[in-house]
């Protein structure tokens, strides 16, 4: 059975949450990660895939599916390349 991991993003105050998502897909690119979807929510792909939605300032990530050579901390510092802010557990 495949292990689920969520991650949590502070998107930071007064970021418009379009401009955010537009920056984001870009440097999600750069790393070899694909975001499909809006503002609210959507998947993403790459060396790991699952899904994001935004409740309010955060962005909450939910990892489904990884290689399991892969460690949580890679996958950690992937989604930090794409967000500058704080990730919280």
């Amino acid at each position: 059975m495949a292990q689920v991991k969520t991650y949590e993003v502070l998107i930071p105050a007064g970021m418009d949450h379009e401009d955010g998502l537009v920056e984001a897909k870009e440097k999600a690119s750069g790393v070899g990660i694909t975001l499909d979807g809006d503002t609210d929510k959507g998947t993403f792909s790459g060396t790991a895939a699952g899904t994001y939605r935004r409740e309010g300032d955060r962005l909450h990530f939910q990892i489904t599916k990884k290689p399991f050579f892969i460690s949580w901390g890679m996958i950690e510092s992937q989604l930090r390349k794409v967000f500058d802010d704080v990730i919280v557990h």
